[in-house]
Order: structure tokens, then C-alpha cells, then sequence
């Protein structure tokens, strides 16, 4: 569900209208059962992703139904039955996200790297039924396999009713680029599920609404011209780290964007989602950087994927969290790119716990290093990994990382065509954007700094109604997708 697009907001309001007409009239009449809003609410969503994408659609309904026999097989089952049956489901689920994901990775990759592979190695493989990777099938993934563990580990084991499954897994707002819902949270919000009309649910919802409009549609599509234009240039290495710059402000901005309006809309309903976004731009550490970056996806890999390959093994602990890590850039992508940059960001975890804090320690009996600096180190190191993760070309992201260490490359004559780069109605406009932008980061930083909620000043009402003004007359002329559907 693209947010940005007109179609998704007709389709929405094609479908919703005559329901709620209806269901405001049965229930002035009295003959309208709250059951009806479960139902309402499932085929508002799926009905939704149908509009998306049909062959999508299909595939999903299917994982679905046989993701909920297995679980309520499971359910009924003790001991290491229900072990058995919940090991078999989750290999199901991430095989079927690897066969659309990682089949043509791993064999022209992978495969190529050992030893080469014919032209004609397609008549021998299932080839995909996709030219792109289906929506939401990252997420949706996950959220099924934590959801399969969760009721695993239930303590009362009570059956669940297929249409609460389906509004568990399906709810439109975030199905396609999360957050990535546990049962814990969500589950009881579908359990008998009512719309709640209320107007502070209404007046919440649009404005985390407005927050994530302004962040996708002025901000993060603005942005990204100006980021392609720079792409292919990789001998200049001011440019080099501006285009890495413009693209970490863009990566955020673009998907928290998504995941705030996910919320607004959410909310509207009378759902409550996980906020996946608390201003990780404001971070000091690494460390703090991915307890406040996609919060949901970084949590799920913790409980997930570290916590259960470490076990008791804690003296391994560096390894199975550098593991992780980099599966967590494969996650992303089925490219090197992206395993670059997951191993990248786990190595800075493991420099920052085993020689950060100690030398850190061991300086702070002397000099206190200033939190700005902290920051600065930071958000740097930030930068750096964005230029991984949106270079997927591996032989021009080998080239702009020899440029960023050859001292030539940093040369007045190159700082000089850097702003040659640009004409000056393109200056004006990108000069406007970062003006929005730092302002936007500085509002964030200040509630931080005050211990506010992240974004407590960025969602007052009289910011709120300004950033809908802006989004209006600001938003970009051909608006860009979202980053996170092509994951």
C-alpha cells in the first residue's frame, strides 16, 4: 500500500465509505453485531492488497490459511510436537521469502562466484513468478515466524480465531513496510475488534499523518533527485560524501515518513502501532543509534535471531552478534552491497564495546569528550554505511571507497566543482530542503535533549497543521517510492 499514490486513498475511500454508511445506519436500527467490524475491518485490508498487487495476493492468502492450520496444529499439540510443528512452519515461511528474495542471488551470485554458471541455468530452476519482490513479503515474514515462536511460547495456549489471524497479519496500514507487529501488542487490539471513532483518536492519528506526509513527500522526495544526479560520481570525494549524506537523510525521512503515517492511519482506527522511529538522528553511540533505528526490525533479529543462537554460549556472544548483524543486512537485500553494510555496522558495535568504552573510561579520568562530539563520530560513522547500503554496484562503491581515502581526491579544485555540480536554481531549491530539514532534525534534538517524547514538538497542533500546509504547496512534483517496498 503505497500512501503517497491517489489510488491507494480512491480504492480506501471507495470501499470504507458505503461500509461505515451502512454500518452507522444498522447501528442507529440496532442490527448491526460488533462481530461486523472485524469483518469490515479484514476485507478493508485485504481488498486493499488485492488493489496492490493481484499474483501478490495470492501468494499471500495462501501463507496465510496455512500459516493458521499450523498454528492452531501446533496449539494443540505439547512438548516437542508442537516444537516440531512450530521448526517446520518458520523453515515454510523463510523458505518461501528466500525462493522470491534470494534464488537469483544465490545462483548467478553465489553459485557464479564458485565456479560459474551456464547461460541456460534457468531451465533448471523454479525461477520466481515476480519481476520485482512481492509487497510486504519481508514483513509479513517476520511477523508470521514471531508470531509462530510468541504462541510457542504462550503460556495458555487458547485457539485463535481465523478472522483475528487474518486481521493480525493483514492490517493494510503496515503490512507492507511494518512496523513489524508483535502478538503481544497487536493480537489484543484484533481480538474483537471495534473502529473506535473517537476525535482524540482522530485528531493523533492525522497529525502522526501530517508528520509522515511532510517527511516523505518534502522532504525525502525532494531529496532524491539530487541524490541520483550525484550517484554515478565517483571521483570527487566531497561529492562522494555529500550523495551519502543526502542519501541518510533521505533513507530516514522516506521510511519513517511510511512508518508515522502507518501509525496516524492506525490510529484513526483505533489501533495502537509501534512507534518504529524515536529520532535516531539525535544518537551519541552506535549503540543507541539501533535502539532508536527501526525499532521493530532491530528487536526482532534480538529476540529472534541473537538471543536464541547465543543461548548460554555468552563468551561467543561478539560472534553470534556480528552474525546478526550481517544477517540483518542480507535481510535488506539479496545483493553484496547490503551484507557489506550489515557486517559493517556489527563490526562498529563490537569496536565501540570491547575498545570503545573501555578507552573511553580510561580517557574520561582526564577529559570529558563534549556530546557533541559523540554525536558528530556518529552520525559520521552513519554516513559512511548509508554509502554501502545505496551502492549496490559493487565495483563503483569500490572505487568511491578508494576515493574517500586518497588524500588527492579532497582537493580545492574538486571542492570548487562540487558546487559546479549544481545550477542555481537547483542550489535555491536543495538549499530550501536542507533548511526544512535541519529544522525538522533540530526540533528533534530539543525534545531529546529535554526529555520529551521524540517527536512531542513536531506533533503539536500548530506544527502539525504548518507541516500540512508546507506538504501541500512543497510536495515534490513526481513523488519517488518508498525505499523499504523494494525489501
Amino acid at each position: 500500500m503505497n500512501f503517497s499514490e491517489f489510488s491507494f486513498w480512491w480504492v480506501l475511500l471507495l470501499v470504507s465509505v458505503p461500509f461505515f454508511a451502512v454500518r452507522y445506519g444498522c447501528k442507529s436500527l440496532g442490527y448491526w453485531p460488533d462481530k461486523l467490524d472485524s469483518v469490515g475491518l479484514a476485507v478493508l485490508s485485504l481488498v486493499l492488497f488485492v488493489n496492490a498487487d493481484k499474483t501478490s495476493f495470492a501468494v499471500f492468502a495462501f501463507e496465510i490459511v496455512f500459516n493458521y492450520l499450523m498454528v492452531k496444529w501446533m496449539l494443540g499439540r505439547e512438548g516437542k510436537q508442537a516444537q516440531w510443528i512450530a521448526t517446520a512452519l518458520i523453515v515454510f515461511d523463510v523458505a518461501v521469502l528466500a525462493y522470491f528474495k534470494y534464488l537469483t542471488f544465490f545462483v548467478e551470485d553465489v553459485i557464479g562466484l564458485a565456479g560459474g554458471v551456464s547461460p541456460d541455468w534457468q531451465a533448471g530452476f523454479p525461477l520466481p513468478i515476480f519481476q520485482s519482490i512481492p509487497p510486504g513479503v519481508s514483513f509479513y515474514t517476520f511477523q508470521m515466524v514471531a508470531f509462530v515462536v510468541d504462541s510457542l511460547k504462550a503460556r495458555r495456549k487458547r485457539p485463535i480465531k481465523f478472522l483475528d489471524y487474518v486481521n493480525f497479519v493483514a492490517f493494510f496500514p503496515q503490512i507492507v513496510a511494518g512496523p513489524i507487529e508483535r502478538r503481544g501488542s497487536l493480537l489484543p487490539q484484533i481480538q474483537g475488534f471495534k473502529f473506535k471513532f473517537t476525535a482524540a483518536n482522530f485528531d493523533l492519528g492525522l497529525r502522526w499523518l501530517s508528520l509522515g506526509l511532510f517527511m516523505k513527500l518534502v522532504l525525502g522526495d525532494n531529496l532524491f533527485p539530487f541524490i541520483q544526479d550525484l550517484s554515478p560520481v565517483a571521483d570527487n570525494a566531497w561529492l562522494v560524501w555529500f550523495n551519502a549524506f543526502l542519501f541518510t537523510l533521505r533513507i530516514y525521512f522516506d521510511f519513517a515518513g511510511y512508518s508515522f503515517m502507518a501509525v496516524g492511519i492506525a490510529r484513526v482506527l483505533g489501533i495502537r502501532l509501534t512507534v518504529n522511529f524515536l529520532a535516531p538522528y539525535t544518537s551519541q553511540s552506535i549503540n543507541e543509534f539501533w535502539r532508536r533505528w527501526h525499532v521493530s526490525l532491530s528487536t526482532w533479529f534480538r529476540d529472534y535471531v541473537f538471543l536464541p543462537l547465543m543461548g548460554k554460549r555468552k563468551s561467543w556472544a561478539p560472534f553470534y552478534l556480528f552474525l546478526t548483524f550481517t544477517l540483518s543486512g542480507f535481510w535488506h537485500g539479496a545483493a553484496w552491497n547490503f551484507l557489506i553494510w550489515g557486517a559493517y555496522h556489527g563490526a562498529l558495535l563490537l569496536l565501540l564495546r570491547y575498545a570503545g568504552r573501555p578507552f573511553s573510561r580510561a580517557m574520561g579520568k582526564y577529559v570529558k569528550r563534549p556530546q557533541i562530539v559523540s554525536w558528530a563520530m556518529t552520525f559520521g560513522a552513519v554516513v559512511l554505511g548509508c554509502l554501502f547500503f545505496m551502492e549496490t554496484n559493487i565495483g563503483l562503491l569500490m572505487t568511491k571507497l578508494t576515493t574517500l581515502v586518497t588524500p588527492g581526491a579532497y582537493s580545492l579544485g574538486n571542492l570548487v566543482g562540487a558546487f559546479g555540480q549544481f545550477s542555481a536554481n537547483e542550489l535555491v531549491a536543495l538549499g530550501w530542503v536542507m533548511v526544512l530539514a535541519g529544522a525538522f532534525l533540530l526540533l528533534e534534538h530539543v525534545a531529546v535533549w529535554q526529555e520529551r517524547p521524540e517527536y512531542d514538538l513536531l506533533l503539536h497542533p500548530w506544527v502539525s497543521r504548518s507541516l500540512l500546509g508546507l506538504t501541500i504547496v512543497l510536495s515534490a512534483n513526481i513523488p519517488s517510492e518508498f525505499i523499504y517496498f523494494e525489501f
